[in-house]
């Protein structure tokens, strides 16, 4: 994680009914944008130094534009590097009741490793107008927001069995 003084950092929180926490980076403690990083926390101005954990997240002060997105995404692994790709199977259902709808829809990454199931659902209420893709928008997203949750967890697990399993000689 790298980060520069001006950037977003944003830490999710373990359940899904409380909203992440964010706050403005002061001042970067580590080496090369690393952490420790002085932070000033939006939702009540007080600052603490973090070291943050694998929920947090960095979003840069200046956001890359759009072409060059798309360019960095596209590029092909240069020497040293290596590509990965994993795929997620979403499955999106609609299902009508008295006169609503409700969408639901789960996500699904499929591994050897990892076999970890995301749902989310969207609900219609009779009197709104009828638009599908709001509701497949809202369900898919709210699926992909719990595997991440999850896939966080599973890494959170994953660091504390490693940092466990080293020991100093």
């Amino acid at each position: 994680m790298k980060a520069q003084a001006g950037d977003r950092i944003v830490v999710e929180r373990p359940r899904d009914d409380l909203p992440a926490r964010k706050g403005v980076v002061l001042k970067v403690q580590g080496d090369n944008g690393g952490p420790p990083y002085w932070v000033r926390w939006e939702d009540e101005g007080r600052e603490t130094l973090v070291y943050p954990g694998p929920d947090a997240r960095i979003e840069p002060r200046h956001p890359v534009p759009q072409a060059r997105q798309e360019h960095t995404e596209a590029r092909q692994p240069q020497l040293g590097q290596s590509l990965k790709r994993i795929q997620i199977d979403v499955a999106v259902s609609e299902v009508h009741e008295n006169g609503s709808v409700r969408t639901l829809a789960e996500a699904q990454l499929p591994s050897t490793k990892w076999n970890l199931r995301g749902h989310g659902e969207a609900r219609k209420h009779p009197t709104d107008a009828d638009i599908p893709e709001i509701g497949e928008e809202l369900a898919v997203a709210r699926a992909l927001s719990d595997l991440a949750h999850k896939l966080r967890r599973v890494a959170a697990e994953d660091i504390e069995q490693a940092s466990q399993a080293w020991q100093p000689t």
